[in-house]
């Protein structure tokens, strides 16, 4: 018996050893990192699933969803080293390299510019040269300034024809809702539930990619140093992350409930978060990037984007514009 006992005791031990063996390297986790643009958003609830599905820890990541304090600072905390991965804003992020950030994006998520002007239906606002004479809200830190005279020349009109008023960030969807002015600068993924959220019901918006504004949105950015380096580590992330975006496109309410798990201050909020992953699926495809993998940065775009970027922004052109993107990690 005692015998027995112990060759069943060196076959249980083989048996867990070959398991080990052929289990271990697709259960070795790396702790990683992605920085978010913000503090968590609806529109992020794509990266928790992806966490809660498995699909990070499949690729090989012990991942920790950091959240940030706009586009720039994630450029800065990846392109030195301290994040492995941010989602940022392309359009930014593009600038601060042609300023000599040490970084690339490396898959586009929202290849359509999110930018946007919101205000209540039933104002006297139904088509964009309604705009003229309008109060338009803005703050410091919005992204919609650098872009506000092309927009205004593409539908005919120019910053004299509407008044600006500039506003603390914290305040302006409130400001809006107590009449002061009449349009809010916004972002097309957030903009409807934030004025929803002070008591609008009837939104209209106008897009500035639907007035000719090519600028690519966020995606996912690593540095330069990591591409040279661990290649392959980008290839799962971005296989992970594409995984992730998909399946919450497919099923909404799965993304939802995930964001609310990791982020439990946000419970009570499940529609407000659901509207805007919703209407963050509308800025993921564009004509240049439908029908190809998800993630792909169409190469055209991009030069119509870096083009706008010289001319609106003063940023100096490029040798080519493929010095901010790379499309190599991403699946055929």
């Amino acid at each position: 018996m005692r015998f027995g006992l112990a060759v069943l005791a060196r076959f249980s031990i083989s048996v867990l050893g070959l398991l080990a063996a052929l289990l271990g390297p697709a259960q070795s986790q790396e702790k990683s990192a992605v920085r978010l643009d913000w503090t968590a958003l609806g529109y992020h609830a794509p990266f928790y699933l992806g966490v809660a599905r498995g699909y990070y820890r499949d690729a090989g990541f012990d991942l920790n969803i950091l959240e940030g304090k706009g586009s720039p600072t994630v450029g800065s905390l990846v392109g030195n080293g301290s994040d492995d991965f941010g989602f940022a804003d392309a359009s930014t992020i593009a600038q601060l390299i042609s300023q000599g950030l040490p970084a690339k994006m490396v898959m586009g998520v929202f290849q359509k510019s999110t930018l946007a002007l919101f205000f209540p239906e039933g104002k006297g606002i139904a088509k964009p040269a309604d705009l003229k004479g309008k109060r338009i809200l803005l703050c410091p830190t919005d992204g919609l300034i650098k872009y506000l005279p092309a927009y205004l020349k593409s539908i005919g009109l120019t910053m004299d024809d509407v008044k600006i008023n500039m506003v603390d960030c914290t305040i302006k969807y409130t400001y809006l809702a107590q009449g002061n002015a009449d349009v809010a600068g916004s972002y097309g993924t957030a903009g409807r539930a934030l004025l929803q959220s002070v008591g609008f019901k009837d939104i209209g918006k106008f897009d500035y990619a639907d007035a000719g504004i090519d600028l690519p949105s966020h995606g996912i950015v690593t540095s330069t140093a990591r591409i040279e380096k661990q290649p392959d580590k980008i290839r799962r992330f971005v296989a992970a992350t594409a995984k992730a975006w998909q399946d919450a496109r497919s099923h909404p309410d799965d993304a939802v409930n995930a964001f609310i798990a990791a982020n439990p201050l946000q419970k009570g909020k499940e529609a407000q978060v659901k509207e805007t992953l919703l209407a963050s699926f509308e800025y993921i495809e564009t004509p240049g990037s439908k029908g190809k993998p998800f993630g792909w940065q169409s190469p055209e775009e991009w030069k119509k984007a870096t083009a706008l970027l010289v001319e609106a922004t003063g940023m100096k052109a490029p040798s080519s514009p493929e010095v901010f993107y790379t499309n190599e990690f991403i699946g055929k």
